[in-house]
């Protein structure tokens, strides 16, 4: 038998159950509250704000009391789905981890997780989808990588190492207006039919682009 079973109403304080298996005793309105706010989901910090405490105060209590801590990445979980929620309202990456307390590398993580935005692979390969297409319509590397808000030294690495052939594709893809959107909407899981249907572009064609992209399998 449980002995928590045995001792339910000496254990019980307005509705609290003091967690302790064999020495019981009552909790003060403090210490019930910080419990209260930690099983909300609020971490120490918050509580400590919240209530004007110091943060290893709020730690001493729930470990007196046995209460199962969290750790930063279980807090973060928590408030995933605010971060989705707020991001389909609107609110950028920025905005979002002010609001919500959380750097702006987690806030990024958890919508590239969710397949809310492209991951840095992904982007790379949007930047050189973007300087492929303005390349072909006469700008400059400077244009360029104004556009793309990075140094020229920046472009020139991201050129190097992204593993296209530039040059080939410049020269398959100089008469299509909306490479980087073609490009986008291949990342985001459309299919290659699809896409040639769309932007009426022969399949052939489009296939030997998006092999170079590394975004289809070869012919």
């Amino acid at each position: 038998m449980d002995p928590r079973e045995n001792h339910s109403d000496e254990a019980t304080l307005d509705g609290i159950m003091y967690p302790g298996f064999t020495d019981y005793r009552p909790l003060s309105e403090r210490d019930a509250l910080i419990i209260e706010m930690y099983d909300e989901g609020l971490s120490t910090y918050e509580i400590a704000e919240a209530l004007e405490i110091n943060r290893h105060t709020i730690s001493k209590v729930l470990k007196e009391n046995e209460v199962e801590t969290r750790t930063i990445a279980d807090y973060h979980k928590l408030k995933h789905d605010d971060i989705i929620e707020l991001f389909k309202q609107g609110k950028s990456k920025h905005e979002i981890a002010k609001d919500l307390g959380l750097t702006y590398y987690t806030v990024r993580k958890v919508l590239e997780d969710k397949g809310l935005i492209l991951n840095k692979k992904d982007r790379e390969t949007m930047s050189i989808a973007r300087y492929v297409q303005m390349k072909n319509k006469g700008y400059d590397n400077e244009s360029v990588a104004s556009f793309l808000n990075i140094s020229r030294k920046q472009l020139n690495k991201l050129i190097r190492n992204c593993g296209v052939n530039v040059t080939a594709v410049r020269h398959k893809t100089c008469e299509i207006e909306n490479l980087s959107d073609i490009i986008l909407s291949r990342l985001k899981g459309m299919k290659i039919v699809n896409i040639s249907l769309k932007y009426k572009i022969d399949l052939v064609l489009l296939r030997q682009v998006l092999y170079d992209f590394g975004l289809s399998k070869a012919m």
